[in-house]
């Protein structure tokens, strides 16, 4: 409530005071509420430049450009209110930082001050128009159209960065919004700077109105000589344009400082002190410079102040080389010592983290990562894919070089240990036959890396050929984006650790509190972990977690045992596990094991080697006639049999006949036996 109320505090104080900046244009303001004013005006364009000056980056003072037109208004709204009370006053006019402009500033009240007041108007107006306005004009220009031409580039640098594990997304997000800022900040400083170039031309147009106008109303209405007329409102004009002019100036100067600044990692007034004494010569040089022109016909009548800045260049540089000296021997004292002492301080890197997953390319892959197309983009839609597809999010993919690797090959890893690798070719596409009956090309052949399809290398104009012929066509960064994922996938329990399954239970705990509650109370974080990555391990998704808890919850009371607990899931993720498996006729085809095989692996927790190996053999022969269907093959047993059946069977679908959905038409194709072959 408090935060809220200084807030409404605040933007009342804003409201009122655009309200007083209306009000002076319109009605006249008492003399001592002008001063202060215009004393106000004189502070705040001071405190802008030292802003300005103590700021390290522009985009600190990010309020600046509209900050100078609240000034530019504010001054102009000062100038017009001035000019009514000195047309209305004339030799009255009681304006006490105004006449003390006019007396200070001009020096005097003949009319030889007179003139020198003038000169130094038109002037201090020259200076601020011609040098310091147009410089800044074009500065904010320049600056604005740069920094719009790298937004692109420096953009893709960042996403560069996050993809390749060099910052995190956090830290991406925000240089992005560090670099939006950035653009925001040049390109309203590209229109802000034509309110200062309009606000001096304005001022020269008032000033011009004021003697005319003034002459006016001295000589016609008041019936004043003229020469009292030019004297008084001449003198009043020139001071009110100097109180004016004077701020306007600090502003202009603010503003061409501020967009000529690069970024620093100190204030101007810090790197200045820093950068210049990396030279001390340049001071020695200076003062043997300003002894020469002490001895110079001419100059040798200002010889003392000469002298006395000869000296302190002097000081100033023999101090600086002093200091770095210093530098020097503190840094070599122990690197000495431990050279003659025979002995070397050794420091130990730190630990390194490992990579959930790295992407290392060889010398002719980097243009993927550096060119203008969507690799990384499509590595982070890999992320968003695995996330769909088996319900958690894979770790972000780091991307870096490996010159051991060959120029064209490229090496996927799970942990920082290898997974898998594959070689690729620059500027060709590989034609992938999938099923095995296209007929031979001329290309250079090669396994599909991912699914070890018979394949061949082609050039771009043989492209339409082979597709003709029934052959899938890949380009080089499709073909290790997919490949990359299939390996994500396949790790997927190894990637998912403890703290990111936290993490998952965290995100349900928001819409399922009560199960998330229910099943922490039943099962440790150890044993859920454990019975995820069972089911992640046959690539069944846990997208469905809150269905996955359910189960856990339901079967936790009857047995902690993993296994049991990772059947009770799969079955109730039954309609889940079918639907995957569902071929294009929208049928499961299945083999089943013989009753006696049922018998004799339910009697038995484990299967030996051998009996594994009959099974494997008599499964997958029947599986590949299902396959050259164009189907996919499902082998379904019993409850108890299955994990035995999937660890003899790894390359197969295994399913209970519990976790076939209601509804679903079954095609069988045999069932597999073991005969004796004595």
């Amino acid at each position: 409530m408090k935060s809220n109320s200084e807030k409404s505090k605040k933007d009342y104080f804003i409201a009122i005071g655009i309200i007083v900046v209306i009000a002076m244009m319109l009605i006249s303001l008492p003399t001592p509420l002008l001063d202060a004013f215009m004393a106000l005006n004189l502070m705040g364009s001071l405190a802008i430049i030292l802003i300005v000056l103590y700021s390290k980056k522009p985009s600190e003072f990010s309020i600046f450009p509209t900050l100078l037109l609240i000034a530019t208004v504010f001054g102009l709204g000062l100038n017009i209110s001035s000019t009514r009370l000195i047309l209305l006053k004339g030799a009255a006019f009681d304006g006490r930082i105004i006449r003390a402009f006019s007396r200070f500033v001009v020096g005097g009240s003949g009319g030889e001050s007179l003139v020198i007041g003038v000169i130094i108007f038109i002037i201090l107006i020259a200076v601020q128009l011609v040098v310091i306005t147009r410089g800044a004009t074009r500065s904010a220009e320049v600056a604005a159209r740069f920094t719009l031409d790298s937004m692109v580039q420096k953009n893709l640098s960042i996403d560069s960065q996050v993809q390749s594990g060099a910052i995190s997304a956090e830290e991406g997000m925000r240089r992005r919004a560090a670099l939006k800022q950035e653009v925001d900040f040049y390109s309203a400083m590209d229109g802000a700077s034509k309110f200062v170039s309009g606000n001096v031309k304005v001022g020269i147009l008032i000033t011009l109105v004021n003697i005319f106008g003034g002459l006016i109303v001295g000589i016609c209405f008041k019936n004043e000589p003229f020469g009292d007329a030019v004297r008084n409102y001449t003198t009043l004009t020139i001071g009110d344009g100097l109180v004016t002019q004077f701020p306007a100036l600090l502003i202009s100067t603010a503003t061409a400082m501020i967009v000529t600044r690069s970024v620093a990692s100190d204030s101007f007034a810090a790197e200045f002190s820093k950068q210049f004494a990396k030279e001390p010569g340049v001071f020695l040089i200076s003062g043997f410079f300003a002894l020469f022109l002490a001895i110079v016909p001419g100059f040798h009548k200002a010889w003392f102040v000469l002298v006395i800045l000869a000296a302190v260049a002097f000081i100033a540089g023999l101090r600086m080389r002093r200091d770095m000296g210093n530098k020097k021997e503190e840094s070599s004292p122990d690197s000495e010592g431990s050279e003659k002492g025979g002995q070397r301080t050794i420091s130990m890197p730190a630990v390194q983290k490992v990579d959930p997953v790295s992407l290392e390319l060889g010398a002719a892959l980097i243009p993927l990562v550096s060119g203008k197309d969507d690799f990384l983009d499509r590595i982070t839609g890999l992320r968003s894919q695995v996330a769909m597809e088996l319900g958690f999010v894979a770790p972000k993919v780091r991307i870096k070089d490996n010159l051991q690797l060959g120029r064209s090959e490229y090496c996927i890893k799970i942990r920082d240990i290898e997974a898998d690798r594959a070689s690729v070719r620059m500027g060709r596409y590989l034609a992938v036959d999938f099923d095995g009956i296209c007929p031979e090309l001329d290309g250079e052949p090669v396994k599909e890396p991912v699914s070890g399809s018979r394949s061949y290398w082609i050039s771009e104009s043989e492209k339409e050929s082979a597709q003709a012929k029934g052959y899938f066509i890949s380009d080089v960064p499709s073909l290790i984006i997919t490949h990359l994922t299939e390996v994500v996938k396949l790790n997927a329990p190894t990637l998912l650790g403890r703290q990111e399954l936290s993490a998952m239970l965290e995100e349900v705990s928001k819409s399922a509190p009560a199960v998330v509650d229910e099943v922490k109370s039943l099962l440790s974080l150890g044993e859920i972990h454990k019975v995820i990555q069972n089911l992640l391990k046959e690539q069944v998704s846990v997208r469905d977690l809150v269905t996955v808890l359910e189960a856990l919850c339901d079967a936790a009371p009857k047995s902690k045992d993993i296994t049991f607990l990772t059947e009770k899931t799969r079955q109730a993720l039954a309609r889940q596990i079918t639907a995957a498996q569902l071929s294009k006729d929208r049928q499961l085809h299945v083999i089943t094991l013989s009753p006696e095989l049922e018998q004799l692996i339910a009697g038995t927790k484990t299967l030996d080697r051998e009996l594994e190996k009959k099974i494997s053999l008599s499964a997958l022969k029947m599986a590949s006639e299902i396959r050259a269907k164009g189907f996919k093959p499902v082998l379904l047993c019993m409850e108890q049999s299955r994990p035995a059946v999937k660890r003899a069977v790894p390359q197969l679908c295994v399913m209970s006949v519990l976790e076939l959905a209601e509804g679903v038409k079954n095609e069988f194709y045999g069932q597999v036996e073991i005969q004796d072959n004595n």
